[in-house]
Parts: structure tokens; C-alpha cells; sequence
């Protein structure tokens, strides 16, 4: 038996009002502490789209359909939020990822692990040269770093990350995971 066929698409702005929508959703909302307005979509992805921002962004699709949202970017392209981690001590020189399901029916049934594996396969090929894939979830957040687990991420560390970003705010635990055959053992 096989799964649901699961690929990562550029977003582009057409895709901002679905994005939009997604981010307005209460559970959504509850973790990624964003406005979901049109102004402030263009205002934070606009950047990336155009390619001034070298954070990727990607529409998650199921089958094809369009179910949720994940980004990716180089730790070394955020220095304020790689000397935010130094603390957490976590690798630095990797890169991040962040992620949502938009349709709350989809939700629970085990797609975000398939989503971040998948995910993170596709950033080794992509980015050779990095050695780990780093993710802070609010320690709240069951449902994510369960996913996290999962997906073969292990927690290196928990507390408050000192950011500007509101959904990072509070408690928090941060979790890694190596690329293969760099880390044998795992504290």
C-alpha cells in the first residue's frame, strides 16, 4: 500500500490569497502568530517571490491538490536568527525550515512526518553542503514536534529563544536533524 503523492511547488503570488486563508485559520493562527492579510502576505513573502529574500517558500501539495505551506532558508542568510540558536547550541551553518498544514482536516493523520522527511531529503539534494536541518516549535505545539520525531529530528534544546518574530515567542523546544553518516550517536 502507498501513500498520498506528496511534492513541494514554488509559490508565487497567485498563491497569496490561498496562503491567506490558511494563515487565518484558527489552528493555524494558534501557532504561526502571523497576520493573515493580503498587505501583510505581500509584505512578508513578496520578498522571496521576487527573489530579494532568499528564503524558499513552497506550496505543499497532496496528490496535486494544494494542502499547505513550507519554507526553507540558510541559517547564514538570517544572522539574527542564527546568533538567536547560538544559545540553544544547536548547529548554526544549516538550514531551517517552518511548515504548516492549511486544511485542519488533514491534519492528525500522520502527513506531517511524510511532509518534513520528504522535505528534508529534497534540502540535502539541494543544499550538499550542509550538515543539519533545524526547526524551533513552540513547546506547546504537541502535534509538531511529535511530526518532528518522526521525521528523525531530535530535541537538542528547550526554553525561550530571544527573537522579534511573534511566533516564536514563549517557550519553545529546538529540534535537529543531521544528515546521515555526519552524526552517529545523538544525545
Amino acid at each position: 500500500m502507498t501513500g498520498p503523492r506528496l511534492s513541494f511547488r514554488t509559490l508565487g503570488r497567485a498563491d497569496f490569497p490561498l496562503l491567506s486563508r490558511w494563515l487565518s485559520a484558527p489552528h493555524v493562527q494558534t501557532w504561526w502568530a502571523e497576520d493573515p492579510g493580503a498587505a501583510a502576505v505581500e509584505a512578508r513573502y513578496g520578498p522571496a517571490v521576487d527573489g530579494t529574500d532568499r528564503t524558499e517558500l513552497f506550496v505543499i501539495e497532496r496528490d496535486g491538490d494544494p494542502i499547505g505551506f513550507i519554507q526553507r532558508y540558510l541559517l547564514a542568510d538570517n544572522p539574527d536568527w542564527q546568533d538567536s540558536l547560538t544559545v540553544t547550541g544547536c548547529p548554526t551553518d544549516g538550514a531551517g525550515i517552518d511548515y504548516l498544514i492549511g486544511l485542519e482536516s488533514l491534519t492528525g493523520q500522520g502527513l506531517g512526518p511524510q511532509i518534513i522527511d520528504h522535505f528534508v531529503e529534497d534540502t540535502w539534494r539541494r543544499y550538499p553542503d550542509i550538515g543539519s536541518v533545524v526547526v524551533t516549535t513552540a513547546q506547546d505545539n504537541r502535534r509538531s514536534w511529535r511530526a518532528l520525531e518522526k521525521a528523525g529530528f531530535h530535541r537538542v534544546w528547550s526554553g525561550t529563544v530571544s527573537t522579534n518574530d511573534p511566533s516564536d515567542a514563549g517557550p519553545s523546544h529546538v529540534y535537529v536533524r543531521h544528515r546521515p553518516g555526519l552524526h552517529e550517536s545523538h544525545s
